[in-house]
């Protein structure tokens, strides 16, 4: 997508967000499906690919952070964008498309803070691309001695990557790579080996 196209569907997207004019179909998406049931069962609960009418749909909501999904996009004919956004005294405050970049940043950001998830984050990544748990699930396994404020945030992160495997697997289904190239980014940044932004290019994806 061109810049111009790009920054016509921002302002559009935010229209639509501080209008309030969006689907709320949060939690109706309550397990993760199977890489191979990914574009069908998006079409059941969302159309992402009988309806391609401009829509921004609601997946998931955290109060001050909100996750959606815009139709259409343009990979494939069920291709759809993800979005996170926060608010602030039900205000738009910011909003942009979580990129692998962003995604490894927070990734990072959040090892670092704590040596719980500094142990623990890439387990919970995998479970949740590779072993289909939920986030819910993956919390309480793995993070429950986390204090409320950082096991809020990494809800947030696991819910955005998770959509953003979600896409992956619609966009290039088994037998292609799918969200296992999302799954990746992450083994190689846990290595030690490599820095985000050089993941992103080996694996050229958008960053």
């Amino acid at each position: 997508m061109t810049g111009s196209k790009m920054k016509e569907l921002r302002k559009k997207f935010e229209k639509t967000l501080s209008e309030g004019e969006y689907q709320d179909l949060k939690c109706t998406l309550t397990e993760i499906p199977d890489h191979s049931q990914v574009k069908q069962i998006l079409e059941d609960n969302f159309q992402i690919c009988s309806n391609r009418e401009f829509r921004v749909v609601l997946v998931e909501d955290f109060g001050d952070y909100k996750i959606f999904i815009q139709m259409p996009d343009g990979k494939s004919e069920c291709d759809f964008f993800v979005w996170w956004a926060r608010f602030k005294d039900g205000k738009l405050q910011s909003f942009d498309i979580p990129t692998h970049k962003y995604l490894g940043n927070w990734y990072i950001e959040l090892k670092e803070n704590s040596e719980i998830l500094s142990e623990h984050l890439m387990d919970a990544v995998v479970k949740l691309i590779k072993n289909r748990k939920s986030e819910t699930s993956i919390v309480e396994e793995f993070l429950s001695s986390l204090d409320d404020k950082l096991k809020s945030e990494v809800m947030k992160f696991l819910s955005t990557l998770k959509w953003v495997a979600l896409q992956e697997d619609v966009n290039y289904p088994p037998p292609k790579l799918g969200s296992k190239f999302t799954l990746a980014v992450y083994v190689l940044l846990d290595s030690g080996l490599f820095k985000i932004n050089e993941i992103v290019k080996i694996l050229k994806l958008r960053g």
